[in-house]
């Protein structure tokens, strides 16, 4: 009788502890999915000082709801942040990267000048999106900044980063990883030139780990200066394009940003362009919208579940202002 009841007492025992852990596995998927930016780094801001930049924060942020962990609404009318969702901790951009490359790049080198692709092609990483730039092309760099926007190419974001790095270092014989490596050196000192403090580039095309990072201040600044270079604008808002390289090859390329894609259920007339990221199953986008009355604005999504998320939030950001 006793062992019977002892074999009942432990049966209890052993659902009852079933039962917590079970509790305790839900309570932590909650708390993961509801804190996505928990278990990463605190961000370095501006503390209201953006240095040459008059911008600054509205005294009461607007009310949108975003699925993004982290975003950011700035009115380029009023030179005012008016909408912040997770600022405080650092932001993966992925290949929003590539507006900063690009940036930096065209400091160094004319948009006509020609480029020939070498061994920086076998520094592109497995599962980056490309497009499709091989060794016997021979491109301008602005047929290279056209690939990095609206293909997502991370072969063009090398290639333009090693033609840049060979620059700066008046050699032409350096391998590559040299190139690259001294290019991405002098844009950290050029990303404190212009103004960032919480950004640290180790990529030229943002696909890397843990210690590639920026903030949504930081890209405010990197979007609205990207947003004023003519290059980077023009293809920027390009859905597609047919390109004809120096060399004679023919390419044909396509925009990951669907909110220029008129045949997209994502498409915004209002959107004027800019660049879209992804890295470890995160998902980013930066736009630019105009309003017909002369409204301007550039906003950032940073962290989505999935590729389609990240549109949904750039739409409702554009439907609270319209």
């Amino acid at each position: 009788m006793k062992n019977k009841r002892f074999k009942k007492v432990l049966r209890v025992a052993a659902l009852v502890l079933t039962a917590l852990v079970l509790v305790s596995l839900v309570i932590a998927i909650v708390l993961k999915i509801s804190d996505k930016n928990g278990d990463r780094p605190y961000a370095q801001l501006h503390n209201g000082d953006f240095g040459i930049y008059a911008m600054n924060y509205s005294e009461q942020l607007i009310d949108i709801s975003i699925s993004s962990p982290q975003g950011f609404l700035y009115d380029v009318s009023n030179d005012t942040i008016i909408y912040s969702k997770g600022h405080e901790h650092v932001v993966y951009p992925g290949s929003t990267t590539k507006l900063l490359t690009a940036l930096f790049a065209l400091e160094i080198l004319p948009p006509y000048a020609t480029v020939v692709p070498g061994d920086e092609l076998e520094l592109v990483k497995d599962g980056s999106s490309i497009a499709y730039i091989k060794s016997h092309h021979v491109l301008t760099v602005e047929t290279l900044v056209q690939g990095m926007l609206i293909p997502s190419g991370n072969d063009a974001a090398y290639v333009l980063a090693a033609a840049a790095g060979k620059q700066i270092s008046s050699d032409e014989s350096i391998s590559g990883k040299e190139a690259v490596d001294l290019f991405m050196t002098e844009l950290r000192e050029y990303a404190s030139e212009i103004g960032l403090c919480g950004t640290s580039f180790t990529v030229p095309d943002g696909f890397d780990g843990a210690e590639h990072y920026t903030t949504t201040e930081d890209m405010i600044i990197i979007s609205y200066l990207a947003y004023q270079n003519e290059t980077i604008r023009k293809y920027a808002a390009m859905p597609k394009a047919s390109v004809t390289y120096e060399s004679g090859h023919t390419n044909e390329w396509i925009n990951t940003n669907k909110l220029i894609d008129e045949e997209s259920k994502f498409y915004s007339r209002y959107v004027t362009g800019l660049k879209t990221g992804t890295v470890d199953g995160e998902c980013s986008l930066v736009f630019a919208f105009k309003f017909d009355d002369g409204r301007e604005y550039i906003a950032g999504v940073f962290g989505s579940s999935d590729k389609n998320a990240r549109f949904r939030d750039a739409l409702n950001i554009i439907e609270k202002l319209k």
